[in-house]
């Protein structure tokens, strides 16, 4: 099995993400937080986007997170699987 590092990170403006040769990546959305889209799927209130590659495989998708106005604060974490 691979040595593998995880990173979390969270986003609060609209951008662009680099998935930068991870083996799995993670979008989550707290719940109550505003509406978020991530390369034009949205996420639902409490959810996940989770997105795993075969065995040996990487990912180096980049990734748009886009943001919409609602009565809660902007909020998204990604955990990224990372080979080390």
């Amino acid at each position: 099995m691979a040595r593998t590092r995880v990173e979390v990170l969270s986003y609060a403006k609209p951008q662009q993400i680099e998935a930068d040769g991870c083996y799995a990546i993670s979008f989550i959305r707290p719940a109550g937080t505003n509406p978020v889209m991530v390369n034009g799927y949205i996420i639902p209130d409490g959810q996940a986007l989770e997105i795993k590659q075969n065995v040996g495989d990487e990912d180096y998708t980049t990734y748009d997170i886009v943001f919409y106005t609602g009565t809660g604060d902007n909020d998204l974490t990604v955990i990224k699987i990372m080979p080390e």
